[in-house]
């Protein structure tokens, strides 16, 4: 009987050799040395492999980091840092994915569950179908266009392929967020995938998820626009508006809710949510006058530097507007960037949105919102049911 030995990484750096445990064990036999992989005949070789390329990765992301400046790193460095570095283990990306359908299994409705379910069915059939194998490290241009393909093949059309790299995009910032996934590459399908106008004037604007997403891990050059990125997001996912966010004090956060007092002297309490408990801790401990939690800006200033920082996350998704006249008088449609129709504004329409999508009930939308009659709600819940209903055009 083979005894399974653990595999350990090497790592060599300025005369420097640092040995690292990679967590995986495999008997003699299943090793190849040339390759320095698990032989393929080894019982779940892809799956460890794959955390040995993801460590491999990890680790190359961590020279970089302790090497800049041309600092020469010391081990210590290079193991301390490595560990902040390296993914949490897991045992494969299907295996993760089935924990992300555990984990909201009591959450979820059943329509949503059963929307992750058949997306993650759908996976295991394009890897069976196609041989990609799919993980966290493969998840790239081609995947997008071999997956894309694989589902138009399957008779769905565009907005149904969409759906499914939206739960897809979903269950990766998820498994980002737990440690288990350090690639990012999956943060461009959107753009890989292009927008056709969707909005034209008159009907509500707000951000769909991945582009609150998109602008949220923007990293600008300058203070100020950073600070507008901040509460701009902090309002996308609270439900504040911006005269609440800029008179909101230090005090009225605390034991993880917000507390939002209006003229009248009533108060609303909030829970927060990962993302905003995240935005704040950036600022809890800086003084601005009058103890805002938040710096203090015009709402002129705030849309302005908005724009930027929208323009520099690429929020290009053409709004179809009806500004040019020809010769008739009639307006004519003209496609215009989301960067220059962005304003503080739309940031309530946009926790609208993403509540509907995320199927929250409405009386607790309007709890969030502060208006009991919220008329908005209404209006993007009816937009949102024009696009569903959209779908059955390419059945």
């Amino acid at each position: 009987m083979e005894i399974e030995r653990p595999v350990l990484m090497s790592i060599t750096f300025s005369g420097e050799r640092v040995m690292l445990g990679t967590g995986i064990k495999v008997d003699m036999n299943g090793w190849d040395p040339e390759k320095q992989r698990v032989r393929l005949s080894y019982p779940g070789a892809p799956g460890l492999n794959d955390r040995l390329d993801t460590l491999e990765d990890a680790a190359r992301k961590t020279w970089k980091a302790v090497s800049r400046d041309g600092i020469r790193p010391v081990r210590e460095q290079f193991r301390e840092t490595f560990r902040q570095v390296r993914p949490a283990y897991t045992s494969g990306f299907f295996q993760t994915f089935y924990e992300f359908l555990e984990s909201g299994y009591t959450r979820w409705s059943v329509a949503t569950y059963q929307k992750v379910r058949t997306v993650y069915n759908h996976l295991r059939e394009f890897e069976d179908r196609t041989g990609y194998h799919i993980s966290f490290r493969t998840l790239d241009e081609t995947f997008l266009n071999s997956f894309t393909a694989f589902y138009t093949e399957k008779g769905n059309n565009r907005t149904t392929t969409r759906k499914a790299i939206n739960i897809l995009v979903w269950f990766l910032n998820w498994a980002t967020a737990k440690g288990y996934n350090i690639y990012s590459g999956y943060r461009g399908f959107y753009r890989l995938l292009g927008r056709e106008p969707s909005w034209k004037a008159g009907k509500p604007l707000y951000l769909f998820w991945d582009e609150v997403m998109q602008l949220l891990d923007c990293r600008p050059g300058n203070r100020k626009t950073e600070r507008v990125r901040d509460m701009f997001c902090f309002m996308c996912l609270s439900g504040l508006r911006f005269t609440e966010i800029r008179s909101l004090r230090k005090e009225d956060i605390r034991n993880g809710e917000i507390l939002v007092r209006n003229n009248r002297g009533r108060i609303r309490e909030l829970p927060m949510n990962r993302y905003t408990r995240e935005i704040y801790q950036r600022y809890e401990n800086r003084y601005y006058l009058d103890n805002t939690a938040f710096p203090s800006m015009s709402i002129i200033t705030f849309n302005k530097y908005l724009r930027i920082i929208a323009r520099e996350a690429g929020l290009d998704r053409e709004l179809m507007m009806s500004e040019k006249r020809g010769r008739t008088g009639a307006p004519q449609p003209s496609p215009v960037p989301l960067h220059e129709r962005i304003t503080a504004g739309i940031a309530v329409n946009t926790f609208i949105a993403n509540a509907l999508a995320l199927q929250i009930p409405l009386e607790v939308i309007s709890t969030f919102t502060g208006v009991n009659q919220d008329n908005r709600i209404g209006r993007i819940r009816a937009e949102l049911a024009r696009e569903e209903m959209g779908k059955f055009d390419g059945v």
